[in-house]
């Protein structure tokens, strides 16, 4: 028997990471996160988070994995590690590069480029505009995977943004005037 998983046209165009990337940080932004980053990685924990957005009083943490391709999903094994640190978890992908039926029912799905999008991005001749808001869908949404995250996990994240912080806060360590003595 054939596995056949049916690829929308979107899903045969290969779109950039980045591209992805700041689409799901112009909608965790719009979710009305106080704290969004890409590129996250919490101390000690060996992670690397493509998008995250954190609330400030709930300790309500949500993670978009950034898939570029179906080729990236399937190569992909370690996002599993990443749901302890999290309220909610998404991919974020081509349409039809993941099935929704091969993820669990409490992981989100948010597709780029679905059949809707192709149509309104064809119409554009006619007038019609398409806002960023249509790019992204989410055809499947994340439910919540807990309360609130584990006290471990949460000071690892709380810790890696205030040490940031103050590393950009503290002055450039040159000198200006003589040897620096």
């Amino acid at each position: 028997m054939l596995d056949y998983i049916p690829l929308t046209a979107a899903a045969g165009k290969k779109k950039t990471t980045a591209e992805l990337r700041a689409l799901a940080l112009e909608r965790m932004r719009g979710l009305g996160y106080p704290y969004v980053a890409s590129e996250f990685s919490p101390a000690g924990s060996k992670c690397r988070f493509d998008v995250i957005g954190l609330g400030r009083y709930t300790r309500q943490v949500r993670i978009y994995e950034v898939k570029s391709s179906r080729a990236d999903w399937l190569a992909d094994s370690k996002w599993e590690r990443y749901l302890p640190f999290c309220t909610h978890f998404a991919f974020v992908a081509p349409a039809g590069a993941i099935a929704r039926w091969e993820l669990d029912r409490d992981i989100g799905l948010i597709e780029y480029g679905h059949p809707a999008l192709e149509r309104m991005l064809a119409n554009r001749r006619f007038g019609f505009t398409v806002h960023r808001d249509d790019a992204l869908r989410s055809s499947r949404p994340s439910r919540r995977l807990r309360d609130a995250v584990a006290d471990e996990e949460w000071l690892a994240l709380v810790e890696t943004i205030a040490f940031a912080r103050a590393a950009r806060d503290v002055p450039d360590p040159t000198f200006s005037d003589g040897a620096g003595i």
